[in-house]
């Protein structure tokens, strides 16, 4: 098998998983490892690509733009997650002690000299 077919085959294992598992907690480490296996398979090729391998250049840069996309929306669903904890987390202290934050509401300026 050569690099090319390693690298397609890969970059189509790692679409599935990233489709079929979207919320798994090894996504990140396992796009990762890809990543890296990735670059060096890509260092490899060194020759002239015949025109089949040309096509399945052109489908991994497919897939790597699907991909992209779908993680740009995981990391969307995960800050989204983030702020909502943080906001929750916010109205709980202030819930458990509303005296804290002290604002600036009912304080007279005075504009005199």
């Amino acid at each position: 098998m050569n690099i090319v077919d390693q690298l397609h085959g890969q970059t189509l294992k790692m679409a599935a998983e990233i489709e079929s598992n979207p919320q798994s907690e090894t996504l990140v480490e396992d796009f990762d490892a890809f990543l890296i296996e990735r670059d060096e398979l890509m260092r490899d090729i060194q020759h002239e690509l015949s025109l089949q391998e040309k096509e399945k250049i052109k489908e991994i840069i497919q897939t790597d733009q699907k991909m992209a996309k779908q993680l740009t929306e995981i990391q969307k669903g995960i800050k989204a997650d983030i702020q909502a904890i943080q906001r929750k987390k916010s109205k709980q202290m202030n819930y458990q002690n509303p005296y804290q934050p002290i604002t600036s509401d009912g304080v007279y300026y005075d504009k005199r000299k």
